[in-house]
């Protein structure tokens, strides 16, 4: 028999065993929690999300009922939320604005306190009229969200307002407690979409953007070099903060306070900001390993000093297309993205010799033929400025001609460091029409050259002569001719190696002669690059055109022949033009571009716009341009002032294989209307391009060209249909351009004996009477 005391101690050692055996089985134990997420209608609302733990991942998602449902273990005590932040502008219109001032007015009271907590849009627990303005700027596209205010909020649906005409009294709950859970409980919620008191939100969510977590900061001129935020530290706008994780990668742009927001799936990610120029260093350029769980936020602050202090003036010459006989704009944009500020800057604009009755916004300060110079004063560091040209496009033109013009700011010093193995050389490419030639010219501006370079002549598509040669000395010239025969005639050249900012020098010469028809080729100017790859000169080379598609989206260069072809690595220039053809005034206009993948949005450059914009680019590569409070006249009203565009350029992503397609499109959104789509655009990667036109071009409208068997061991036949020749011309050329046969003919058709070429590929033109009607490829086996 055990003692007392022993008896004593087992009982309480069995009694707390039993207690944690007990406790241990409530712990096991689940219970359900539920509930419906309904609008004040009583209509179930998609797509919120309701959690317990966000940010370890307990929550649900309500269903197309507004239902949701999990499991929880018994014991546990936490705070039911739901969330939902999207979609702001949902059922805001400009009507609530007229509800809402009916409200503040004192002519008809909001009918129900989740309609004035709608209305609360700053939430201060009050309807003022700092809430119209707020939901004005979102209507008008000013703003994309509500500053101190979520996209929706949830009020438990037991809750009763003390004073239903004053639901911000008393403190009203957004969340619904639970402590110890020990049985299945239901917690519905009214749903009140902020900013519409109307209810005509639509209640079928995104809950995945809710999910997302935020990664924001801001983006400082750290002027005092100490790598801390003071208050001589000026903000930079425009810059681009991208995060890079497993989940991808994503962007933000810098605004006008330097506020950058990037949201992104919840993870780990190493935050980097894009440097415009190496006269620009972040104190820190990349902070790794920043981990968010969901509805998670970081802040990350970017602080730029200067490496050097240097101006680096940029300008830009954009236009939403020329129109013969009619007047067309020209819209000039420059910044600083210098260290320090450009003193005394002048921008020289030359217009096309077709251009005629030139006026401008800013008045020119001097005139020389068809250039014009305008003073810009001193330009500030970060500082931007634009103005217009107008001008009237001389009847005198041919419809399709290609007009170029240029822009040359100064100063234009490059303080940037030249790469250290550039030899100092720098070409420049000119050509002219003298009657029976075309004369191009490649002078050197720069220090003696160290080495030849090569260049190659087309004409039209067809490279019709190569250079290996080329070696000039300091202020060295040589020329380059080519017959006045109607054709378009363009040298390019290879730049020195390791030039700071440009990669080849080329001129191109369109309309000089004509050809058997007295006419000449055109549409051949923009299938190529244009020699403006610094940053201080820009080039735009436009067709004039008759009628035309007014939302449409141009994608600079084309590229050669139906497939677009361009070279790896060639940058692209994107053109979206718009017009408001509606029946009334356009308050707001925004263009939203998914950029394709094969496209860096880290390289992204904005060229100009016909209107003040607002830029942002977001996820994983959208491009959003808004045009707030542009009051764009409708084409019956103002039919000139009804156009609008915006010019960007952006980089291949690195290293694209041969023959990717690279595609885009943009949707246009006139105020509250559905997206304008534009058309697709597409380039193909190609290598040696020239050799990339596979398929035969032709020139002739209702004709077509075949070539059996191609390739060939000894003939092969040429048919032309849908045209028979009476002054037929073939003409065959090796890989140089060199001419290597050339055969009349008559009729539709040609066999062509090749047997003595060697094996390889070459090329082939076939002309009617001096006019171009196909041109293509041909290879022996």
């Amino acid at each position: 028999m055990f003692p007392n005391s022993f008896t004593q101690s087992m009982k309480k050692i069995f009694t707390a065993a039993c207690l944690s055996l007990l406790s241990l089985g409530a712990a096991w134990a689940q219970f359900t929690v539920s509930g419906t997420i309904t609008n004040e209608d009583g209509v179930g609302v998609e797509g919120v999300v309701v959690g317990v733990d966000l940010a370890s991942g307990d929550f649900t998602i309500t269903n197309e009922n507004g239902q949701y449902q999990m499991e929880l273990p018994a014991g546990s005590s936490f705070d039911l939320t739901p969330i939902n932040d999207t979609e702001p502008l949902n059922g805001v219109t400009t009507f609530d604005l007229v509800l809402i001032t009916k409200h503040l007015n004192g002519t008809e009271a909001l009918n129900s306190p989740y309609k004035i907590i709608a209305a609360d849009a700053d939430k201060s627990n009050s309807i003022t009229w700092n809430d119209t303005i707020q939901i004005r700027e979102l209507v008008w596209n000013i703003t994309t969200s509500f500053p101190n205010n979520t996209s929706w909020r949830f009020v438990p649906a037991d809750f009763v307002f003390p004073n239903p005409a004053d639901p911000f009294q008393t403190a009203f709950p957004e969340v619904v407690n639970i402590n110890n859970l020990s049985s299945d409980i239901t917690a519905d919620f009214i749903a009140i979409k902020v900013g519409d008191v109307n209810n005509s939100a639509v209640t079928i969510l995104n809950p995945d953007t809710s999910l997302l977590s935020n990664i924001s900061g801001h983006v400082f001129y750290d002027v005092d070099e100490n790598c801390t935020g003071s208050t001589g530290d000026t903000p930079l706008k425009g810059w681009t903060v991208k995060a890079s994780g497993a989940n991808g990668t994503y962007f933000g742009t810098s605004q006008t306070s330097g506020f950058y927001s990037i949201h992104v799936p919840p993870g780990t990610y190493d935050v980097e900001i894009i440097q415009l120029n190496s006269l620009w260093a972040a104190c820190t350029a990349i902070v790794p390993g920043v981990t968010l769980g969901n509805l998670a936020t970081a802040n990350v602050n970017f602080m730029e000093q200067a490496v050097q202090d240097c101006p680096l003036m940029t300008v830009d010459l954009s236009t939403w297309g020329v129109r013969r006989c009619f007047l067309s704009p020209y819209f000039v944009e420059y910044c600083n993205q210098g260290t320090v500020t450009a003193e005394d800057a002048y921008v020289e604009i030359t217009l096309d010799s077709f251009y005629e009755n030139v006026s401008s916004t800013l008045p020119w300060t001097s005139v020389n033929g068809n250039t014009y110079t305008f003073d810009l004063g001193d330009v500030a560091p970060g500082e931007c400025g634009n103005f217009q040209l107008s001008f009237l496009v001389s009847c005198d033109a041919v419809l399709g001609q290609t007009h170029c013009s240029s822009a040359h700011v100064y100063p234009d010093e490059n303080c940037l460091p030249p790469l250290p193995l550039w030899g100092g050389g720098d070409l420049l490419v000119t050509g002219e029409c003298t009657g029976n030639n075309v004369l191009f010219t490649i002078t050197n501006k720069g220090d003696d050259m160290t080495e030849p370079i090569p260049y190659v002549v087309f004409e039209d598509i067809m490279i019709q002569m190569q250079g290996n040669g080329v070696q000039l000395g300091h202020d060295e010239s040589t020329t380059v001719t080519a017959p006045a025969n109607g054709s378009t005639w363009r040298l390019q050249a290879n730049e020195v190696e390791y030039h700071p900012f440009e990669t080849f020098a080329s001129a191109t010469v369109e309309g000089c002669g004509t050809n058997g028809s007295g006419s000449f080729s055109l549409g051949f100017v923009n299938q190529f690059p244009l020699p403006d790859e610094t940053p201080f000169e820009d080039i735009d080379c436009q067709e004039n055109i008759g009628s035309f598609d007014p939302n449409d989206k141009t994608g600079y260069p084309y590229g050669y022949d139906d497939n677009h072809f361009i070279e790896q690595g060639q940058d692209i220039s994107y053109l979206i033009r718009f017009q408001n053809t509606g029946t009334d005034t356009a308050f707001n206009v925004l263009i939203v571009d998914t950029l394709a993948e094969h496209l860096d949005p880290a390289s992204l450059r904005l060229n100009g716009s016909s209107h003040p914009m607002e830029f942002e680019l977001e996820g994983r590569g959208v491009a959003k341009f808004r045009f707030p409070s542009i009051m764009l006249p409708d084409s019956n009203a103002n039919e000139a002032a009804s156009h609008g565009f915006v010019k960007f350029t952006i980089s291949q992503q690195p290293n694209l294989a041969i023959g990717t397609v690279v595609e885009n499109e943009a949707g246009i959104y006139f105020d509250f209307n559905d997206a304008v789509i534009t058309n697709r655009t597409w380039h193909t990667v190609g290598e040696d391009l020239v050799l990339e036109v596979t398929e035969n071009q032709v020139f002739v409208p209702g004709v077509a060209v075949d070539v059996f068997p191609n390739p060939f061991e000894s003939s092969a036949t040429f048919l032309l249909k849908g045209m028979e020749a009476k002054q037929g011309l073939l003409k065959i050329y090796d890989l140089q351009g060199k001419p290597v046969r050339t055969l009349s003919f008559t009729g539709n058709k040609l066999l062509f004996n090749g047997s003595e070429l060697t094996a390889g590929f070459y090329f082939f033109k076939i002309e009617e009477a001096g006019n171009a009607i196909s041109s293509g490829k041909l290879m022996v086996k």
